[in-house]
């Protein structure tokens, strides 16, 4: 029982989260045993059993760490009170400071008396939101106040809850992947278990939330047209049209009577609109490459059951936002000319000029990659990065809840 729960994890995950779509391999518990008890040491051979990703190794130590922490009293809270920020002078400022040295977001011990928001102080908050997802803005306010009083057995669920999620994995990733942490809103690229490229991304508001599946990246496509599925069509873009008549023109979109191969296109302006709902729209909608196009300029194929992709935008302004849930399901990447010249230096030799030649050229073209790479959609909600800093944001499509809900059903 205990090498399948290490290996596999307590939890069936479709049971604890219905929307967590990755499938391991059960393990073979009798013949791991088996090899363990052959071992020179039994205790050993288990523990080696553990996961061997660098994320799951990393949240280990730190579960180690909180819990010494927690057992030597935790972290005090910070009470209410004006936001803090520099330049005030506020009884609550000492208890900042301790609050942020047991968190080791700063090292001043000299001064953890004094009652002055300095320059030091500052930084040492903006660390903190850094870590936790918040508007680095270095001041404390109601939303970083509320993540610096969190109790650290709370934190200790959070990383629990985590490390079971990559139980939930397959043995092996592969020696190159994307790794697209949902509650994270970022892409990593990883070769070899070390990040060689890290950008921002958009994901699924949470009625259109995003799944956590593994698919594969086959190939790119440059200048990509939108053909608009049906229900984000009625949902979205046919109230827009019947708000503004010249909307779907405007926009670079042309109308065709169905989805048939050879559909007539129609003329936006001949169709009454306000004729239109659910139950009778039948029209295809395509956005024409373009400057407006919702994809942006590259889009990024992985087949998958769930029509969820990696694309670019024209709307960059939202990348600056702390929560980035904007998408109606598909994965928005920050830089997408830097991920398309990486996926394809592969290929033909090709270079960020040649990527770019093919973009500036407006035309409509696929790249195959002969080199396909795996890309795993995650949902996880803390983490220990390169540099060791634990990291935790907010649980921004309810899955946490779920899993601990299956998680305390379990083990009490």
């Amino acid at each position: 029982k205990y090498i399948r729960h290490i290996q596999n994890g307590r939890l069936n995950p479709q049971s604890a989260d219905p929307q967590w779509l990755i499938h391991s391999a059960p393990v073979d518990a009798d013949a791991r045993l088996q090899t363990a008890l052959e071992s020179a040491s039994l205790n050993r051979a288990l523990a080696a059993l553990s996961p061997g990703y660098r994320g799951y190794q990393r949240l280990k130590a730190l579960l180690q760490g909180y819990l010494s922490l927690a057992s030597a009293g935790g972290w005090p809270t910070v009470p209410p009170g004006l936001k803090l920020e520099k330049g005030v002078y506020d009884q609550r400022v000492q208890s900042l400071r301790h609050r942020l040295l047991l968190s080791a977001d700063i090292d001043a011990v000299d001064v953890l008396d004094s009652f002055e928001f300095d320059e030091e102080l500052e930084l040492a908050v903006r660390r903190f939101q850094a870590r936790h997802g918040l508007e680095t803005d270095g001041i404390v306010g109601r939303h970083t106040l509320a993540a610096l009083n969190v109790p650290i057995e709370e934190r200790i669920q959070q990383v629990l809850l985590n490390m079971e999620r990559w139980r939930w994995l397959p043995e092996e990733l592969g020696p190159r992947y994307l790794l697209v942490n949902m509650a994270g809103f970022d892409l990593q690229v990883v070769e070899n278990e070390a990040t060689v490229m890290d950008m921002r991304v958009i994901i699924g508001r949470p009625y259109r939330s995003t799944p956590a599946f593994v698919a594969e990246m086959t190939h790119l496509v440059f200048n990509p047209y939108w053909n608009v599925p049906h229900k984000l069509a009625v949902l979205d873009l046919l109230p827009a049209q019947q708000k503004d008549p010249q909307y779907l023109t405007r926009k670079g979109f042309r109308v065709f009577a169905d989805w048939s191969k050879d559909a007539t296109e129609i003329d936006p302006d001949t169709i009454d609109w306000s004729q239109y709902d659910a139950s009778n729209f039948t029209f295809r909608l395509r956005q024409e490459p373009g400057t407006d196009n919702s994809l942006g300029r590259i889009k990024f194929m992985m087949p998958n059951p769930y029509a969820v992709y990696l694309h670019d935008t024209p709307a960059q302004h939202l990348f600056k936002r702390a929560v980035r849930t904007f998408s109606s399901g598909c994965i928005r990447v920050e830089q997408p000319l830097r991920l398309a010249s990486y996926l394809v230096q592969d290929e033909r030799r090709w270079t960020d000029e040649d990527v770019m030649q093919i973009i500036e050229s407006r035309e409509n073209s696929a790249l195959i990659l002969q080199r396909k790479v795996p890309v795993y959609m995650l949902y996880l909600t803390a983490w220990v990065d390169d540099a060791g800093r634990a990291n935790f944001r907010d649980d921004v499509y309810g899955r946490d809840h779920l899993v601990r809900k299956a998680w305390n059903a379990v083990t009490g």
